[in-house]
């Protein structure tokens, strides 16, 4: 196939490309990263899964977090669940009848390093 478009004059991209070099460079961050971090930042989109679970934590419903970020509830919903599974425990307790959705005593240590590595200017 690089032949063929070789000799059409047809570029081709560069070989790895930009997911390739971000996933190289989540696991150069993740051997920096606190170790309570360490196996969430297992592959691409990464970061922007700790950044949105730690941005959601103040809204009562993750619905409601959700509308305020600018996504659907289900995607959301979704990035939690596969933090709570690189992680290996629960995050947050669901919002119920007159309960808020609130972090696990795990979850609050996870956010809170999420939040000093990341810093008030986003991703490292």
């Amino acid at each position: 196939m690089a032949r063929w478009a070789h000799t059409h004059n047809i570029p081709l991209r560069p070989r790895g490309g930009a997911s390739h070099h971000t996933a190289l460079r989540t696991a150069d961050q993740a051997a920096d990263a606190p170790a309570i971090l360490r196996d969430a930042l297992t592959g691409p989109n990464a970061w922007q899964r700790l950044e949105r679970f730690a941005a959601a934590l103040p809204y009562s419903t993750v619905t409601e977090a959700a509308r305020a970020l600018g996504m659907h509830q289900s995607t959301l919903t979704t990035q939690i669940n596969r933090l709570e599974k690189d992680l290996g425990r629960p995050l947050i307790e669901r919002a119920e009848r007159g309960r808020r959705m609130r972090p696990t005593p795990f979850g609050r240590k996870v956010a809170a390093a999420a939040k000093r590595l990341i810093g008030p200017g986003g991703r490292p």
